[in-house]
């Protein structure tokens, strides 16, 4: 029996794109889906984006970076003096002052590796490297030896996210590694193809193996999802405006962030929030 998975990746928080996505995924037969991680920020969407995700049949699903950026800010971790920790706590503020409890509660629970076998086929995802959700380990331009390290013996698929870009290439023993590439945040090196659509990976899996992938771009309205940051309030509406229309997010630019946290006294804000989670 053919089976259906659409793979989704760093939502970011944009909820006019998984709303989007879904709706394609769904239009085309999926039947099943496997989240990679980076579900929020630093876009506006909180439990409206679990609305959406809570009906699909989610069977596997991993913990990115930037879910647990969240955790940490709320576990303490950061601090006053690194202008792109205030932004994760001024962010990580505003998502709680939103969020239900128990959405939070979801992520801490997350692994860092999920495993699925169907028609005997074996699938291993992370949201990054196995053991690092972050970093740029597994960049596409990187070596192949770099790639070796999603799979193993009992890999025959490797699937990760965290690079923003699509991609199918395969490891030196044979296995296949793809990256579905990421909904909410989509950015490109080379200008030419460069786009704003959603992107995420639909694969069909029947009795003979995996017979087809599928890269998915599609269109949104990325002015409406401006819009509903906007009217949200959404802390450093200026990158997000930067990233929705041009596709770059300058959100480690220590500079510009400093500047910010001055404008809009983010520190202040931040300083009264956390020494009242304290109390």
């Amino acid at each position: 029996m053919k089976q259906k998975i659409a793979i989704l990746s760093d939502i970011h928080g944009n909820v006019t794109a998984l709303r989007a996505v879904i709706a394609d995924a769904e239009r085309l037969g999926a039947r099943e889906y496997w989240l990679l991680g980076d579900i929020l920020l630093p876009g506006p969407a909180e439990n409206d984006l679990f609305e959406l995700l809570e009906p699909l049949p989610i069977t596997a699903a991993v913990r990115g970076n930037w879910d647990d950026c969240v955790l940490e800010a709320l576990d303490g971790a950061y601090g006053l003096d690194d202008p792109q920790e205030v932004q994760l706590l001024r962010l990580t503020q505003y998502l709680m002052e939103r969020i239900h409890p128990a959405h939070i509660d979801w992520l801490r629970n997350l692994p860092l590796t999920a495993a699925k076998e169907i028609n005997g086929l074996r699938f291993a995802l992370s949201h990054n490297l196995p053991d690092k959700n972050y970093g740029s380990g597994l960049q596409v331009t990187n070596s192949t030896e770099d790639f070796n390290q999603l799979v193993s013996e009992d890999v025959d698929v490797a699937i990760y996210g965290h690079v923003h870009k699509q991609l199918l290439r395969y490891a030196t023993t044979g296995q296949q590694i793809l990256n579905p590439g990421t909904i909410g945040m989509p950015y490109f090196t080379w200008g030419k193809l460069q786009n704003h659509r959603a992107q995420y990976a639909l694969i069909e899996i029947e009795e003979d193996g995996l017979t087809n992938i599928s890269f998915r771009k599609v269109a949104y309205d990325t002015e409406a999802e401006l819009k509903l940051a906007k009217e949200k309030q959404l802390p450093y509406i200026e990158l997000y405006e930067e990233l929705r229309r041009e596709d770059n997010y300058p959100g480690h630019n220590k500079e510009l962030l400093a500047q910010l946290n001055e404008k809009y006294a983010y520190i202040k804000d931040v300083q009264k929030y956390y020494d009242f989670l304290r109390e």
